[in-house]
């Protein structure tokens, strides 16, 4: 009996110890939860202090490395000569915002005294350095420099010369352009947005020119259309562009510098069509309106093509135009929206053709401005039918029934709700539209909204 009792004793130690070891799981499990999830007493309202996961998804949400991407986060680097600063400043004081634009004008010299109109115009820095050596391409090898030199200056910076009031805000992006090229901020900050800024990227756009990119590469971002980096791959770049500079002294142009060294790095480019080198010859209707569905970031070579719009007697007059349009709504800057009202009379081309039934109308932007429908932001625009000078009347010389109802349009005014920059963070699409009559004919209206489920571009029958 004894020897009995002996061999049931240990079976019922394991028994009592598997029932503790249960019992004190079960309490410390109870324990963790009510700290996760029981509101901390005193720590604000009812319900809205939870325990140690509400106070870690504050903190994540309160976190800045996690707020969205701003213009505060960008400096830009402006590659400039201090001769030609006073012809060119125009294209850059047109988006600049004095106070919260950050960043600054690198210079090959001192302007003369006095001459540096502060009051509109980024700060300015001398590049620091000898680039004499380099010979003819000694200004390429010193703007190729100027990703590593604002680098520096926002290592460096103490915040009240960072170019911008946000000098306490974080680096997350170093933007890259020249005293020509004309940005979109907002726009570029919706791009920006879509990619983690602690991750190496190098994003731009090679050139429109086939010629061009078979001479330099088509994996290469075109400095003057303008590209981004990331605050690592940017430093990345600082710690090694001198040594790149010396090996790839016989370049062209500071982008392919950039690019070579960017290459030995092992960084690709990331693709963004929005910036535009435009290396055209002529006037650029054509490329603008047909521009993809993506924001549209920079224009530049301003001076090197016909002006953009009529309405300006200089390339920089005409560009404010799309500018100051653009404030109201950048989102939607130079998007796409097709219906049909009747078959096409005529399209964008760069030539004319002897029909003169064939020859197209040009609408020129000629109004703007903020509107609200149901509520909700929303713009008006329009565009007036233009003759350049010397052009014949080409309804004078067409009598087909419907190309007389085309030619008695002289505006075409756009109504569209207030494009959402986050839209760019999802997957693109087109918007639609919806054509109307107005004035008699003389105005055709246009409604753009996005796409209904499964909804084509059809032609609408004539009222």
């Amino acid at each position: 009996m004894e020897g009995h009792v002996a061999r049931l004793a240990p079976s019922r130690r394991r028994r009592v110890s598997l029932l503790l070891i249960t019992l004190i799981s079960g309490a410390t499990l109870a324990f963790l939860a009510y700290l996760a999830f029981v509101p901390v007493p005193g720590g604000g309202a009812a319900g809205t202090s939870g325990g140690l996961i509400h106070q870690w998804r504050s903190r994540c949400q309160q976190d800045p490395a996690r707020a969205p991407t701003s213009l505060s986060h960008i400096v830009f680097g402006i590659g400039g000569s201090a001769r030609t600063w006073s012809r060119r400043r125009g294209y850059v004081e047109l988006w600049w915002r004095p106070g919260t634009t950050r960043g600054h004008v690198w210079l090959d010299e001192e302007p003369p005294a006095g001459s540096w109109p502060a009051a509109t115009s980024p700060p300015y820095r001398v590049s620091p350095g000898a680039y004499s050596r380099f010979g003819r391409l000694a200004a390429a090898s010193r703007m190729a420099r100027i990703v590593a030199d604002s680098f520096a200056a926002v290592a460096n910076a103490t915040g009240e010369d960072d170019g911008g009031g946000s000098g306490s805000e974080e680096v997350r992006w170093f933007v890259m352009g020249d005293d020509d090229t004309v940005f979109f901020p907002d726009n570029l900050v919706a791009v920006l947005r879509k990619y983690d800024h602690e991750q190496a990227y190098y994003v731009g756009a090679p050139s429109e020119s086939v010629a061009q990119n078979l001479r330099h590469s088509y994996g290469m971002a075109f400095g003057g259309g303008g590209f981004a980096l990331s605050y690592p791959a940017a430093a990345e770049l600082a710690g090694v562009i001198d040594g790149c500079i010396d090996r790839y002294r016989d370049l062209f142009g500071s982008d392919e510098r950039v690019h070579a060294c960017l290459s030995e790095l092992g960084i690709p480019l990331t693709r963004e069509p929005g910036f535009h080198q435009l290396d055209l010859h002529g006037n650029a209707y054509g490329l603008l309106s047909a521009h993809p569905v993506t924001p549209l970031l920079s224009l530049h070579h301003l001076d090197n093509i016909g002006p953009i719009s009529p309405q300006g007697r200089t390339p920089l007059d005409a560009v404010r135009t799309l500018v100051n349009a653009a404030q109201i709504d950048p989102a939607r800057s130079l998007q796409q929206a097709f219906c049909y009202h009747e078959d096409s009379g005529g399209y964008n081309w760069p030539w004319r053709p002897d029909d003169a039934c064939a020859r197209p109308f040009a609408f020129f932007l000629s109004y703007h401005a903020r509107n609200e429908t149901d509520g909700a932001a929303a713009t008006v625009t329009e565009y007036s039918r233009h003759v350049a000078a010397g052009e014949k009347s080409t309804e004078k010389e067409c009598d087909k029934p419907n190309f007389r109802s085309a030619a008695a349009v002289q505006t075409v005014r756009v109504l569209a709700p207030k494009m959402n920059p986050a839209d760019w963070e999802r997957a693109p699409r087109r918007q639609c539209c919806e054509t109307a009559w107005a004035g008699r004919g003389s105005v055709l209206e246009v409604r753009i909204g996005r796409c209904r489920r499964g909804e084509l571009t059809v032609v609408s029958s004539t009222p």
